[in-house]
């Protein structure tokens, strides 16, 4: 969802950029390459900027939001720190553009990752755009002050319908002086807002000093080292996941009509908490059924839970199963490991089924 919500967003930034000429028209008549070099000259005249992202999420009347102050010197120095909620509260992500540093302050634990040379700092808006203006059909709504400043608000809906079962369209913010992204809001197909994103009190220009991304290692935090090739997944054969993983991995010994192993992804020790990750894909050719086994970690607190979810028995043990946008998933934790199966083609008591038969 995020990655298309940003997905988005760039497309309509980029008719705003357009509309900044004074004539909608020209949408159609501006290539894909034109648009991203008028995007880049300007945002090139922003030397730092600041503001409080806040999200807000909301799902059968429940509601949950986050909220982040953030430091940025573009491209690649940010300062990120979590106010709420209350499990993220005082988590800290300095980028200095060569190292990255993560806080954890449930664990007191602060994970430090150095950044390749040639990794790219800014995003190729160029195929981006393309593409996307080419599936949405985007709409000028009119003129709003958003904290102060002065936005277009944008609409994007999906071309193709069957696209509009998960996003029908979303609304998009942007600022007319510097064409920066200032919010989004993404609607359900029943055109129920799903996720609100705003940045409140920006700030653009005011001489951010470098000290900001120094980031100091507080009193008696553990410090882990990874690196980026750690974080990245690495897909496997089942006897490769099984070789690789300290637990034992376990797998279904029932599974639907058609159903066979396809792939696994394996996800390594990134924190050096011992909470490595693997996750199962098995297909029959057109549906999907996901198995998801990590070690538990007893001093992570549960996210808030979006919907209501239903109390089930997996061979004696209690585990929940949701329904949120086409996605029916099970969770459950036994033995140490927590477990997650889901599937967009398969009810509960499928999913149960093939959940007991875990060996």
């Amino acid at each position: 969802m995020k990655r298309q919500t940003k997905q988005i967003a760039v497309a309509a930034i980029a008719i705003a950029a357009v509309l900044l000429t004074g004539c909608v028209d020209q949408v159609s008549e501006m290539s894909a390459d034109e648009i991203a070099s008028m995007m880049a000259a300007k945002q090139a005249e922003i030397t730092d900027f600041s503001a409080t992202m806040v999200m807000t999420s909301s799902y059968d009347g429940e509601g949950m939001t986050m909220q982040a102050t953030m430091v940025t010197i573009p491209p690649d120095k940010s300062r990120v720190e979590y106010i709420e909620p209350a499990e993220l509260a005082g988590t800290v992500m300095v980028t200095n553009g060569s190292t990255m540093w993560t806080y954890d302050p449930a664990k007191n634990q602060v994970t430090k990752m150095a950044l390749p040379e040639d990794m790219p700092s800014e995003m190729d808006y160029t195929e981006l755009v393309k593409n996307l203006l080419d599936k949405n059909d985007i709409s000028l709504e009119g003129i709003e002050d958003v904290g102060g400043r002065s936005t277009y608000v944008i609409e994007a809906t999906p071309k193709n319908e069957s696209n509009r079962e998960f996003i029908s369209k979303t609304r998009v913010w942007v600022d007319r002086e510097n064409w920066m992204l200032l919010g989004t809001e993404m609607y359900d197909a029943d055109g129920n807002p799903m996720v609100k994103v705003e940045y409140r009190d920006i700030t653009f220009n005011t001489g951010i000093p470098d000290r900001e991304f120094i980031f100091e290692v507080p009193a008696g935090a553990e410090v882990v080292e990874t690196s980026l090739e750690d974080m990245m997944p690495k897909e496997m054969t089942l006897d490769e996941a099984k070789a690789n993983l300290t637990f034992d991995l376990r797998v279904p010994s029932y599974l639907p009509d058609g159903y066979g192993f396809d792939r696994a992804t394996v996800f390594g020790d990134l924190y050096g908490n011992g909470q490595e990750m693997v996750s199962l894909q098995y297909t029959d050719g057109s549906g999907v059924l996901h198995l998801t086994e990590r070690v538990s970690d007893d001093s992570d607190q549960s996210e808030p839970a979006m919907g209501e979810p239903k109390i089930v028995s997996i061979n004696g043990t209690a585990g929940e199963f949701t329904s949120m946008f086409g996605m029916n998933t099970l969770q459950w934790s036994a033995d140490g490991i927590d477990y997650s199966l889901s599937s967009g083609e398969f009810e509960k008591d499928e999913l149960v089924k093939v959940a007991e038969s875990l060996v």
